[in-house]
């Protein structure tokens, strides 16, 4: 039997999707359910009132009575369909959310790792059979921070962006940038991903322009030689598609600390946001 087209299927994905059409699929039956209720619902009303009505004869109130219990009856049922398939469909979605909470996780931890193996092995090319022991170690202290600072702050998809690109700017902050550009075939091919695509609005462009700033700032206070490698670093960074939502989305001030962050550099915290709100 060919099992070909089983290898290539993504099962994660797969399970998700069938995940995503179960909440749909249940939202449709809760939708039909309720206008089915409502249909019942109005039905007994009419019914109530019509057997209400004084000049109704002993048959016709009898019989819109019969009618009232039974469309109530039907709302009735109509009603818990409409509570069971909410119900189901706030499980399916709260399991949905767990796993994709999970999923990230993994995948967070998953990169976190590699970068980690990355870095250690930049770190040990760097010092070469006869290097500086003192000058790896320090780096490799300095490299563990720099990781729990960047992978600390959980908001930051830092999961999503290209492993390649990760590495590299955090090689910048470590002063790793040429070592990591003659290894960076070894560890991804998308070290530089290519620019967003469109231009800027003049919001993004004012937002953009205050982050650099910041970033800059905090580059002055960094040693001479190893500003040329992080201005690399942070073009690069820049460039990703995730920053011009980053930009969008948070105070410049918090932008620029994770740039700092994903360049393996402390942000400096002298140059802080104006007085009046900093939203461009």
């Amino acid at each position: 039997m060919d099992t070909g087209a089983d290898s290539d299927l993504d099962i994660q994905a797969y399970c998700r999707s069938l995940a995503l059409q179960q909440v749909r699929m249940l939202t449709r039956l809760a939708e039909i359910a309720m206008q089915l209720a409502e249909a019942e619902g109005t039905r007994a009303i009419e019914a109530q009132a019509e057997a209400a009505r004084p000049e109704a004869g002993e048959a016709a109130v009898q019989a819109a009575r019969a009618e009232a219990q039974e469309a109530g009856m039907a709302f009735g049922r109509f009603s818990r369909s409409v509570q069971r398939s909410l119900d189901l469909r706030s499980r399916a979605a709260g399991d949905l959310c767990a796993r994709d909470k999970a999923d990230r996780k993994a995948r967070r931890a998953r990169q976190r790792n590699h970068v980690t193996e990355a870095l250690f092995a930049l770190i040990w090319d760097a010092a070469g059979p006869t290097g500086d022991l003192e000058q790896a170690e320090f780096r490799i202290t300095d490299m563990r921070d720099q990781l729990d600072e960047l992978y600390g702050d959980a908001e930051d998809r830092v999961e999503d962006r290209p492993v390649g690109s990760v590495i590299a700017g955090l090689a910048c902050g470590l002063g790793l940038s040429e070592q990591w550009r003659r290894q960076a075939t070894d560890w991804s091919d998308l070290s530089y991903p290519p620019p967003p695509a469109g231009t800027p609005a003049g919001t993004r462009q004012r937002r953009r322009a205050r982050v650099q700033e910041l970033m800059q700032h905090t580059l002055d206070g960094i040693a001479a030689d190893r500003v040329p490698a992080l201005q690399a670093g942070l073009e690069a960074r820049l460039k990703e598609p995730d920053v011009e939502a980053l930009i969008d989305a948070e105070p410049p001030v918090r932008a620029a600390k994770r740039l700092c962050a994903s360049l393996g550099i402390d942000f400096d915290d002298a140059c802080q946001e104006p007085e009046k709100p900093d939203t461009g």
